[in-house]
């Protein structure tokens, strides 16, 4: 199964992201989706606010979880505090495979909550700006020939054969800061094929046809976003951490842009375990030590 278990982050004002989770038991029909609404969801400003009550707000959010959602396996859940805290602490308490959140391009408190949750969560993270696509019909992956971006290629050929698109796109982007961004580049495309040909050759792409695509920029994610657009694609999917100057400026400084401002749906994938902490360790059923601690 893709994800066994989903967190979807319910705004009770803004509640379009319960919609767009009609996606997941397409690609995985047998998932756990925990809906989960946060008192004090940052957003309108205090005064503004209705007073929820606690039984209040479980009511809305399962009547909107009901209407919108319609599935099967829906948890609903409300809890006060912090929102990234809760959604990590839940994400570890309940070995959550994704984290799926929508935010706002006007506010700032969400934007920068989608950009934490991709680098601290145990899991994928999947966000979906407000007014985005509804659906999936094409998706985009980004590699730079790295295992995270082989692990993010192989997830979204799996993507796109569940939803039934005709073929995933695999976008490599040349990095050279030295090169204007308008100009006509130079590059080797054999040399950069053959690699790609090298790269696909041990993936499981489930049987999905993959199409390179080549890019030359000095902006990764400024590529990336062109790419998607001209091609009409409906969710990129990108690596959690890669060995090239491309990935580090995936998940870097230019991460906030392609998180926060793009308007295409992005999916940063993790393998569990590959960035457990304290947290995620002391709830995760399937972590142990492999012997007793020795102290002194």
């Amino acid at each position: 199964m893709l994800f066994r278990r989903v967190l979807v982050a319910v705004d009770l004002e803004d509640p379009e992201i319960v919609s767009y989770a009609r996606i997941l038991p397409r690609l995985s029909p047998d998932v756990e989706c925990r809906f989960l609404h946060v008192l004090g969801w940052p957003g309108r400003s205090p005064a503004e606010k209705p007073h929820l009550t606690h039984s209040q707000a479980l009511q809305k959010l399962q009547q909107v979880v009901s209407s919108c959602y319609g599935g099967t396996n829906a948890i609903c859940q409300v809890l006060h505090g912090t929102v990234i805290d809760q959604l990590l602490e839940t994400a570890a308490e309940t070995v959550t495979d994704l984290i799926l959140v929508g935010h706002k391009s006007e506010h700032s408190q969400r934007r920068s909550l989608a950009r934490r949750l991709a680098m601290k969560a145990p899991c994928s993270v999947w966000m979906r700006p407000n007014g985005g696509p509804q659906d999936v019909r094409r998706v985009l992956a980004a590699v730079d020939f790295s295992t995270p971006s082989a692990y993010a290629l192989s997830a979204a050929a799996r993507i796109a054969r569940n939803l039934e698109t005709e073929e995933c796109l695999a976008l490599h982007v040349y990095f050279d800061e030295a090169m204007p961004e308008e100009a006509e580049q130079r590059v080797n495309h054999a040399e950069i094929l053959e690699k790609f040909d090298r790269f696909l050759a041990p993936l499981d792409i489930h049987g999905m046809k993959v199409r390179s695509v080549i890019e030359a920029s000095p902006n990764v994610v400024h590529a990336i976003q062109r790419l998607a657009q001209q091609e009409q694609a409906d969710l990129v999917v990108m690596g959690n951490r890669g060995q090239t100057r491309s990935a580090s400026i995936l998940l870097g400084s230019e991460s906030e842009h392609m998180l926060m401002e793009t308007q295409v749906p992005v999916l940063v994938v993790k393998r569990r375990g590959e960035r457990i902490g304290l947290l995620e360790a002391l709830f995760d059923r399937d972590f142990h030590l492999p012997e007793a601690p020795r102290f002194g």
